[in-house]
């Protein structure tokens, strides 16, 4: 039976080394396909001289590697993209095209240009040009930076519908393989297809794979499944809530639906969600900071002069409490209970502003609570016993009942009104600086009502010989000091400041209507006669005070009237140029702000090109030593085809010897 032992070993030989060569075969013809992991036959011996057969086609792979290998795709994914957007925010804020700062520098030299000349009407109307264009360079770099936003949710909406479809292709594989498994097939090119399917996912999120048996679950965000064997939970972008412009990331399972936005991580929409978190929504913030500082400031001041119709001034840029910017500073979440009548966020003091937005959310017992956004931080706040008008600062009242929210809180005013009582868990958004770029813009359109003159004129009596001098500011042009100032063409009322004696210096200041009959005035409730003088000290009138520096001798006099035509004065045009350097917000001045702003995303910038450039490289370090474990070699392939085909050459001999052995044996009888 020697010879029937060498017909089997042969036959079987035959056929191992014909599967060895058509897996070399299947390695050599997938060299350069994407995901192919190289493929091995393996051979085992039949006992008692039985020959050999394959046992199985083993799939070279490394689980280690290949998870690091979809952490580093995320990683590196996350870090390209937010380089992307943030070098283009950098380019927008640097651009002297676009820059806040070339724009500020140019309306600030019109201002001067006013100082210098303030009876030029060309002056007044090149600074009338250039309000305007300051307004629209906000507008514009607002726009430009929604124009970004508008892209990151579009980018976000393909990459959600591409996880979509990865997963349940995820999916079906975890059912092909498992159904021919239990049917004995090959599922090699099925567990590559799988694997590069993952790859893909990695590109656009984060994901831990956990595999169980022959399925990959995948899981994302603070460890939602997005594929369990062969089910799949949907993701899906959905319009922000409250906030339209901000998509959100859902994933519906078991019926319910999360909102995970803040949880995913890595990828396309980990990067997305941190450009916005770091750099968009902080830009816009400050932008939106910087715009409100510059209206108002320059609207108070602009009212405190006099234009060239002898009327105070009016407004330059559109009031930054304007009803609809108050009313599109809050949002009202979609899902609440409650139906808001009036909701409105008024800011009170511009030096306090924050780049924070606000959540607030109504707790049981009439308690509020106050988050910092993005951060999540909460705010400490005193519960005020009583609605009062206004609260203190860091303090908030509510009545869920009547559906009060009163609220102050970082130089804003917060009051939120609903139809009937709230309910516990409503929650609002606010955002105090958002939208403040894009609705700034400039209201004056008279040159001859650009308000470049103080409303009080300083008449020093010609025959004074002290040295004293006496200088004037407006506080407060609503006081009745300025009522009917155009009709009357004084002040209500006009005042002198007489000094007596010499030493020590006293002084009277007299209601000067009637110039034939003056009037002692009472200051402040104490009677201004025969006062000793300190040089430096303020004389407050209401709507206005003065100040007397230096020393003045007796029989000096200075007066205080309605600075009727006085179309050379610049004292105002001087405060209003003054704002570019005033420290007007809480890191200083308005260039400080927005080169403070140019100065971060640049950094940033900066960083995100060295995060990225050392993620791509540890990103192609696993690559190559993954490569090096699965790719095809096609030297060695070669080398295994020639010993496949020698080997098979050799089984087809070792089968002709066993026939001619048979045949011999035949022969014998």
């Amino acid at each position: 039976m020697a010879g029937f032992n060498l017909l089997n070993i042969g036959s079987q030989a035959l056929l191992a080394n014909r599967t060895a060569l058509s897996v070399v075969s299947q390695n050599i013809a997938n060299a350069s396909t994407e995901g192919y992991s190289r493929q091995t036959a393996n051979f085992v011996s039949v006992l008692d001289r039985g020959g050999s057969i394959i046992q199985d086609i083993g799939r070279a792979t490394d689980k280690f590697i290949t998870q690091q290998l979809w952490s580093d795709i995320s990683s590196f994914n996350s870090l390209n993209l937010k380089d992307t957007l943030t070098s283009q925010t950098d380019d927008l804020l640097a651009s002297s095209g676009t820059s806040i700062s070339t724009a500020l520098d140019t309306y600030f030299t019109s201002m001067q240009n006013a100082v210098d000349d303030p009876t030029s009407l060309a002056n007044r109307e090149l600074y009338i040009e250039e309000s305007a264009a300051l307004a629209r360079r906000f507008n514009n770099l607002s726009a430009n930076l929604v124009v970004q936003n508008n892209a990151a949710n579009a980018a976000m909406e393909a990459s959600a519908e591409n996880l979509t479809q990865y997963s349940k292709s995820v999916a079906e594989l975890n059912d092909q393989i498992t159904y021919l498994i239990g049917r004995d097939e090959p599922v090699n090119e099925l567990r590559d297809q799988r694997d590069v399917l993952v790859n893909k996912i990695s590109e656009i999120v984060d994901v831990n794979v956990v595999e169980q048996g022959n399925n990959y679950n995948l899981f994302i965000g603070n460890g939602q499944p997005l594929v369990v064997g062969q089910t799949v939970n949907v993701v899906e972008l959905r319009q922000g809530n409250p906030d339209s412009t901000q998509s959100q990331i859902y994933i519906k399972m078991s019926g319910s639906e999360i909102n995970i936005t803040q949880q995913v991580s890595g990828g396309v929409l980990g990067g997305i969600k941190d450009f916005r978190n770091d750099i968009l929504n902080p830009s816009l913030n400050e932008l939106g900071r910087i715009a409100i500082a510059l209206a108002e400031e320059t609207n108070t001041q602009h009212r405190k002069g006099m234009d060239l119709n002898n009327d105070l001034g009016g407004d330059v840029f559109l009031d930054i409490n304007a009803e609809t910017s108050m009313q599109s500073r809050i949002k009202a979440n979609n899902n609440n209970l409650s139906t808001v009548n009036v909701a409105r966020v008024q800011i009170t003091d511009t030096t306090k502003l924050t780049l924070d937005d606000y959540q607030l959310i109504v707790k049981d017992n009439n308690e509020l609570l106050v988050k910092r956004q993005p951060s999540g931080t909460v705010v400490s706040l005193t519960k005020a016993a009583v609605d009062a008008t206004p609260l203190p600062a860091n303090t908030y009242f509510l009545d869920s009942g009547t559906g009060d929210i009163h609220l102050q809180v970082d130089g804003v005013s917060i009051t939120v009104d609903t139809v009937g009582f709230m309910s516990i868990g409503d929650s609002y958004t606010v955002q105090p600086t958002r939208d403040a770029a894009a609705q700034i813009s400039s209201i004056i359109d008279d040159a001859k009502k650009v308000a470049l003159a103080s409303p009080v004129r300083i008449t020093t009596n010609p025959n004074n010989t002290g040295s004293a001098v006496a200088s004037v500011e407006v506080t407060d042009p609503t006081d009745t000091s300025f009522m009917n100032i155009g009709t009357t063409g004084q002040l209500n009322p006009p005042v002198e400041i007489v000094f007596n004696n010499a030493v020590p210096t006293e002084y009277s200041i007299y209601d000067i209507s009637n110039p034939l009959d003056p009037q002692l005035m009472t200051l402040q409730a104490v009677l201004q006669q025969d006062i000793v003088f300190v040089p430096g000290t303020e004389f407050d009138l209401g709507g206005y005070k003065f100040t007397i520096d230096q020393i003045p001798k007796a029989g000096d006099r200075f007066s205080f009237d309605f600075n009727q035509d006085g179309v050379s004065d610049n004292q105002n045009a001087l405060a209003l140029s003054a704002i570019q350097s005033k420290a007007l917000l809480i890191n200083g001045s308005l260039q400080d702000h927005y080169s403070g702003i140019v100065e971060k995303v640049g950094a940033k910038a900066a960083t995100g090109k060295i995060n990225l450039t050392a993620s791509e490289s540890v990103l192609r370090s696993t690559k190559d030593s993954l490569a090096s474990i699965i790719g095809v070699n096609l030297d060695e392939e070669a080398a295994r085809l020639v010993q496949f085909q020698q080997a098979y050459q050799a089984s087809a001999r070792v089968i002709s010897t066993s026939q001619l052995l048979f045949n011999t044996l035949l022969e014998s009888f």
